[in-house]
């Protein structure tokens, strides 16, 4: 008989052990990016990477295109996100300073942090406010890109929306 308890109190043991790790496992789907809407995705990636260059004290920046709807979701249509870049003539001999003042500025937001320094500076960033960054400081031009977190929302019909 307490043979056939313990088993059958390890086996509700174990149930409630799962049963815990699943609601921390739902828990984590639960992130900002399920909380955002598309325009709040959209607005985050814009305003991270405009406040980006705004580390640096370079003239010129300009976004080369507004923010485009991609399709993020495992089923087409559902999630949806957002791509940015914005641009700026790079000034001579600031490279290096200028790539780890956008490195700091990325790791104060708690993004995780790669700079890349040959055969130009590269920094690469995600976590945080966004999916995904990029600050480039060559050849010619800087640039920093991303890519918003994924949102609830139609990719389709944001298109639509956003193109009249």
């Amino acid at each position: 008989m307490a043979e056939g308890y313990s088993s059958r109190a390890q086996r509700v043991s174990l149930a409630l052990l799962l049963s815990s790790v699943l609601l921390v496992v739902s828990a984590c789907g639960t992130s900002k990016e399920a909380e955002m809407s598309p325009d709040e995705a959209r607005n985050a990636l814009v305003s991270t990477i405009e406040a980006s260059a705004a580390q640096l004290d370079v003239a010129g920046w300009s976004r080369s295109h507004a923010p485009e709807v991609g399709d993020c979701g495992a089923r087409a249509g559902m999630r949806a996100n957002y791509s940015f870049t914005y641009g700026a003539p790079a000034p001579e001999g600031h490279h290096e300073a200028d790539a780890r003042a956008v490195a700091d500025y990325w790791r104060s937001l708690g993004m995780d942090v790669r700079l890349v320094e040959s055969p130009a500076y590269v920094v690469y960033g995600s976590g945080g406010p966004v999916e995904g960054l990029t600050f480039s400081t060559g050849p010619g031009n800087y640039f920093i890109a991303g890519e918003s977190l994924c949102a609830s929302g139609d990719a389709d019909e944001l298109r639509k929306q956003d193109n009249g």
